[in-house]
C-alpha cells in the first residue's frame, strides 16, 4: 500500500489569527458529539482557496523505519495548483511544482527534470494540511472528541487506499480556528506532520506555479499527461506522434520515448479504457513491423487505412497501421482496438498532433 498522509503537530506561533468564532459557526464545547464536532470544524476551514504552510513531517513503515522531512508548501483552489519543497533528513532535496494542467519534479543536483501527469497522487501525504484538508475531513467518519478550553482534538477513520481504512486524529486550535496536528496511523505505518508556520487565503502570483530549471537542465519525460510533456516527446523523435480521437474516451497514463533496436526512436504511449483496461500504443518511423512469435496477422480495409490484426496469445488484440507516415501498433481489449482502427480509418477530425484536442 503506498503511503499516504499523517500530519502532526504544532506551533502557537506563526498561525494565520483568527480568533473567535467564525462567522456562520457556532461555538464548540462539552457534550457536543464527534459528528456535530466534525462539522463545526469544516465550517471554519470550507473557504480554505490557498494555503502557504510550513511543516515537519515523521513517516514511519514497517520496512523502511522512521523518515524525517522538512516541508514548505503553497496549495490553492480551484485549480489545484501547488509548489512542493521536501527536504529529507538524508538525500537530496526535490521540488514539484504543478501548474493544475501537469506537474515537474526536481531533485536538487539532478541533470534532467521529469514532466509528471498533474493527477499524481504520490504528494498527497505532504499536503493534507493545505487545501486538501476539507476533502480529507469530508471523506472522514469521526468516531470521538476531546473538548478543551483552547484545543479539540477529533478522532475519525478515514479512507486511505481501497479497502484500507486508517485511525485519524486532529489537533484544531480554537483560539486560531486553526489545525494544530494531523495524525494518521495503519497496518503499515504512520505519517505525523508538525505545522511550523501556516497561512490561509494569502494572495498567490502565477508565477509561484511556474517552474525554472537551473542552468543546463533539461526535461525528462516520465509519468505524463496529455499537454507540455506531448510536445517534449514529440521534439525528440523524428514523426507525428499519433493520438486516439478523443470520442474514444481513453485517458494517457504515460508517455515514454526509447530507443528499439532498428525501429531508432520509438514513443510508447500507455492509456486506459473506461472499463479500466491499459491499452499500449506503439509509435516509430519504420516500416518494418514483426508480430509476437506465434502471432498471425490478417490484412484487412478500414476506411481509408490499410491494416494487420491478429489475436493476442493471453487474450486481446493487435493492430498495425500506418497513420500520416506513422507506425502504430495497438494492444488491448479487442473492442478498444476494433474502435481505435475504426476512428482512424474514417477520421472526423485530426488525430496527429500533441496539440491536437
Amino acid at each position: 500500500m503506498k503511503n499516504r498522509a499523517l500530519w502532526a503537530a504544532a506551533l502557537a506561533t506563526g498561525f494565520l489569527a483568527g480568533c473567535g468564532t467564525v462567522h456562520g459557526t457556532h461555538p464548540i464545547s462539552h457534550g457536543m458529539t464527534p459528528q456535530e464536532v466534525k462539522n463545526e470544524v469544516l465550517a471554519r476551514i470550507r473557504d480554505w482557496h490557498a494555503v502557504t504552510e510550513s511543516a515537519t513531517e515523521v513517516v514511519k513503515g514497517i520496512h523502511h523505519g522512521r523518515q524525517t522531512y522538512r516541508v514548505t508548501l503553497t496549495s490553492q483552489l480551484p485549480s489545484g495548483s501547488f509548489r512542493l519543497t521536501v527536504v529529507p533528513r538524508q538525500g537530496a532535496p526535490y521540488v514539484v511544482v504543478n501548474n493544475g494542467l501537469n506537474a515537474v519534479e526536481y531533485r536538487q543536483g539532478a541533470r534532467h527534470y521529469a514532466v509528471l501527469t498533474a493527477s499524481a497522487t504520490q504528494w498527497d501525504r505532504f499536503r493534507l494540511l493545505g487545501t486538501n484538508l476539507v476533502k480529507t475531513i469530508e471523506s472522514s467518519h469521526a468516531v470521538g472528541v476531546s473538548v478543551k478550553a483552547k484545543q479539540v482534538v477529533l478522532h475519525m477513520t478515514t479512507p486511505i487506499a481501497k479497502g484500507t481504512q486508517a485511525k485519524t486524529t486532529l489537533w484544531f486550535n480554537l483560539d486560531t480556528n486553526m489545525p494544530t496536528q494531523w495524525q494518521e496511523t495503519w497496518s503499515g505505518g504512520s505519517i505525523t506532520e508538525t505545522l511550523t508556520d501556516i497561512h490561509v487565503n494569502p494572495t498567490i502570483s502565477s508565477s509561484a506555479f511556474v517552474f525554472k530549471p537551473p542552468p543546463g537542465v533539461t526535461p525528462e519525460v516520465a509519468l505524463t499527461a496529455q499537454g507540455t510533456e506531448l510536445d517534449l516527446a514529440q521534439a525528440r523523435v523524428p514523426f507525428p506522434i499519433v493520438l486516439p480521437p478523443s470520442s474514444q474516451s481513453l485517458q494517457l497514463n504515460n508517455v515514454n520515448v526509447s530507443t528499439q533496436g532498428k525501429n531508432g526512436r520509438v514513443v510508447l504511449l500507455t492509456y486506459q479504457s473506461a472499463t479500466q483496461s491499459p491499452v499500449l500504443i506503439t509509435e516509430s518511423k519504420t516500416l518494418a513491423f514483426k508480430p509476437p512469435s506465434g502471432m498471425s496477422m490478417v490484412r484487412e480495409t478500414v476506411g481509408a487505412l490499410r491494416v494487420r490484426v491478429g489475436s493476442m496469445p493471453d487474450g486481446g488484440e493487435l493492430a498495425q497501421l500506418m497513420v500520416n507516415k506513422t507506425l502504430v501498433v495497438v494492444e488491448g481489449p479487442t473492442t478498444v482496438v476494433d474502435a481505435l482502427v475504426t476512428a482512424w480509418g474514417n477520421p472526423t477530425s485530426s488525430s496527429t498532433s500533441p496539440s491536437s484536442p
